[in-house]
Formats: C-alpha cells, structure tokens, sequence
C-alpha cells in the first residue's frame, strides 16, 4: 500500500507495513469492483473484530459478490456484526431471518463463527481495560543522551516536532533508528535522527545475566520557534492537520488512527475526552502492526491499560504475520522462554526461519544458534547452523554468537582447529562488547557437552 493513497498525509514520514489492507483501502477495492480481494481482506479484518468489516462481509456473501453466495454464511456474519453494535446489521438480521433456508442452520453456523471471532470472545482476548495514567516503566536506562543540534535559523523559523521509534542492541548501542511521524515533514527529522542514533544505554540483561535487547522504544522532540508570529502559524497549520488527520482517522484509516493515538500519546495535540489506547486499539483491529505492538507493550507493561500477559500475546501473534519481521521475532522470543506458558520452541524456529529470510539479523542469529545448540533433533541442524551463521556475518562479522555457533559446528564436524580459532575470537569479541562470557568460556573449555553439563544458555 503506497502513502500517496493518503493525499495530505504525505506530512507523515513514515507507512506501517500494515499485514492487510485497512478499512478505507478495502472500500477502495469495492469501489473498483475488485470483490474477490475486497472479501479476502474483509475476512481478515471481520475475524480481527472490525463491525463495519464483518457487516460489509456478510453483506458479500449474501449478494454472492466475491464468494459463493451463501445467505446462511451472511446472516451469521450479520448476527456477529449485530453482536458488535452495528445497528445496519441489525436490520439486515431481521430481513434474513424471514428468509433464511433454515434458522437452526443459520444459529448453528453464527455459534461457530462466534466462538472464535464474536464480541464476548474478542473481549476476553484483544480488547483493553484503559487505565488513564502517565505511567510508563523504563525499558532501557540511557546512560548518554546527545541532544540534536538546530541551527539558529531553523529555531527562528520553525516550530516542529517529531516521533523516533529505535531499537537498544545486547550492548545498549540504538539499532533501527526511524521517524514514525514529523510535521512539519522534515523540519528536524535528519537532526533528531543523528542525534538518537548516538545514544547509549545500559545493556539489558536476562535473569540468567545473559544481555538481552529491547524494541520498539520511542522519544517524541519538539522545538518551539523564538519568533511567536511563526509558533501561531505553526500552531494554524497543525490545527488543520490534525482536524484532517482526524477525519480520516474517523473514516477508518488506519495509518491515521495510529498516528492520531500517537499524537495524543506524546501530548502533541491536547484532548482530554480521549485516550491514546483507544485510538491504538481501532487502529490494532484495523491491521495496523505498528499499533498492534504498541497494544503489546501497553498489556506487557501497563503502559495506558490494564496489564494482561494473554492479550499481549494474541496482539503479538496478530503483528506478526506476514512480513512484520520485528513482531516475529518478539513473538519467537516468546515462545523459547521456557518460564512462559506459551513455551514451544518447535514453532518458534519456524517463525525466526521467516523473520531470517527478512535478513533480520538478531532472528539470524537466534536461528543459527538454535539450529546448532538445540537437544532437539527435530530442530538441530549443524549443516543449517553454519549456513545461517555465514549469512548473518554479512551483516555483523563478529557476533560472539555467530563466532561461537560457527566454531562449535566446525568442531562437531571434525574442523577442530578452525573450530577453536572461531570460538577464541567469539570469547574475545564478546569481553570487547563487555558481554557475560561463561557461556563461551564453556564452549572452549569442553565445547558443548560442558555447556549442556553446567546448565548455561548461550543466548545474546
């Protein structure tokens, strides 16, 4: 989906990789007479919880536009979209129920719909309980701020802000640095980029002292123009933004409710009678990743809403299919914690083979590490391992975890001098990045059998 479909949005620098089409695109594809994509994607937003898109569905079904016709299949779709508070479904129920072949058939079908994708179920699994409140846990402690550098014609002449969304790597160094939103677009996006990109935090670490990473961490900046004729006419402008941002977001669109959430999220705009999380949570059920994880964080952590370890993981899985590389990888993480109740490592190698072939390094070398190291037959691969582990040197030639899962696999394979050279310099490099190092210390001292006998776990 192109950010020119958003006309005036173009002030926005930066388009979700959304999974599906959102509910304004959809009407697009309706509007071509594109019924066969328009069902596809109506489907996925009805079974997400989308009213207008399970009314819109049955609605497909019922005129047999797109699918086979199917009153039976529309009817319980209108049931399930009445269920939601849609009142057109309603009336489109008491129409069908007239003439529907057999009501029992049509109960029985809405009950099955129902069990997997109707209100009651959507509640206990994705919707948030909001708590308005300013608390947000600290994810990563920084340890050296760099504030970007304006010149002084730019703060006479300019009011702005912008949204950075980054990354903290294993050694606390910011990775995947981005502008989520700007306006005005690109009054300070290159500045606040530089500047985010030199900073440093402490290294997270696991409880096994093992460093760990953290994503999807954000800072908003704004600049306030000196000259107060140029901050009025700042405020003008984003004032009518924000109104057509708004309109849209009303419409359904889902790049504009995220960002219309984001904004009241970092006090960009002030209103009261709404809460951010809401406005991220249409967004979320309107295929949106980026809100969809920012509902993972909000459940994780309580970040604007109740914590809920369960919904947090049914946004996470809902991010990351598809392409969402950043979302497969968390939800891997997930699935290899052996603590969690979702603990299934089996599933989690196929998701980070997915999230590999996006040459997303820290899914590469969690990949490679598990293709050499896992007791699992079903997933140990030593062949695999060192082939993952080359292609993920490309992008970082001297991981310690590459070198170690590189020198464990050549030893195994009877190249035990390269084997030894590689896993030296992975215990080398892992003390210049001031990484724990017993786990490599293990590996050289009696390769594998010793780390599997001293129960440590050589993860990053």
């Amino acid at each position: 989906m192109k950010c020119a479909a958003l006309g005036f949005l173009s002030a926005l620098t930066f388009c979700s990789t959304s999974v599906f089409a959102d509910f304004d695109s959809v009407q697009r594809l309706l509007s071509e007479k594109n019924y066969t994509e328009a069902a596809t994607e109506l489907t996925k937003l009805a079974q997400t919880g989308h009213p207008e898109a399970q009314f819109q569905l049955a609605s497909l079904y019922e005129q047999g536009l797109g699918v086979e016709k199917d009153i039976t299949q529309a009817y319980a779709w209108y049931l399930v979209a009445k269920d939601f508070d849609n009142s057109a479904a309603a009336e489109k129920y008491s129409v069908l129920r007239k003439v529907i072949p057999s009501r029992k058939e049509g109960k029985d079908r809405y009950r099955a719909i129902s069990k997997l994708y109707g209100k009651k179920q959507h509640q206990q699994q994705y919707t948030p309980i909001v708590k308005p409140s300013r608390f947000y846990p600290e994810r990563a402690t920084i340890v050296n701020k760099v504030e970007p550098e304006y010149s002084s014609d730019l703060l006479a002449a300019q009011s702005a802000w912008a949204t950075v969304a980054y990354n903290v790597n294993e050694s606390g160094h910011v990775e995947d640095a981005r502008i989520l939103a700007s306006f005005p677009k690109n009054a300070i996006d290159d500045q606040v980029l530089e500047a985010v990109k030199q900073w440093k935090f402490e290294p997270v670490k696991r409880r096994n002292g093992e460093p760990d990473r953290v994503n999807d961490l954000f800072y908003t900046f704004k600049i306030e123009s000196n000259s107060s004729s140029n901050h009025r006419k700042y405020e003008k402008q984003l004032e009518e933004y924000t109104g057509k941002l708004k309109a849209l977001a009303d419409g359904g669109n889902s790049y504009a409710q995220a960002r219309y959430a984001l904004m009241l999220e970092h006090e960009v705009i002030e209103n009261p009678s709404e809460q951010a999380i809401n406005w991220y949570y249409k967004a979320a059920i309107n295929g949106n990743n980026d809100a969809q994880l920012r509902l993972v964080h909000c459940f994780e952590n309580g970040e604007g809403c109740q914590p809920d370890e369960r919904k947090a993981f049914n946004w996470l899985e809902k991010a990351s299919q598809g392409d969402n590389y950043r979302a497969q990888f968390q939800l891997a993480k997930t699935l290899l914690n052996y603590e969690s109740v979702h603990y299934n490592p089996l599933r989690a190698v196929g998701i980070l083979k997915e999230a590999t072939h996006n040459q997303y390094l820290p899914a590469m070398t969690e990949y490679a590490h598990l293709l050499a190291f896992s007791d699992n037959p079903k997933i140990r691969d030593i062949q695999s391992a060192i082939k993952y582990a080359e292609l993920a040197r490309s992008l970082d030639p001297t991981h310690p975890v590459l070198l170690s899962v590189l020198g464990a696999s050549y030893s195994e394979l009877g190249r035990v001098e390269q084997g030894e050279e590689l896993l030296q310099q992975a215990f080398e490099e892992a003390q210049q990045r001031n990484w724990p190092t017993r786990s490599y210390l293990n590996l050289i001292e009696g390769g594998k059998a010793a780390m599997m006998a001293n129960g440590a776990r050589l993860t990053y």
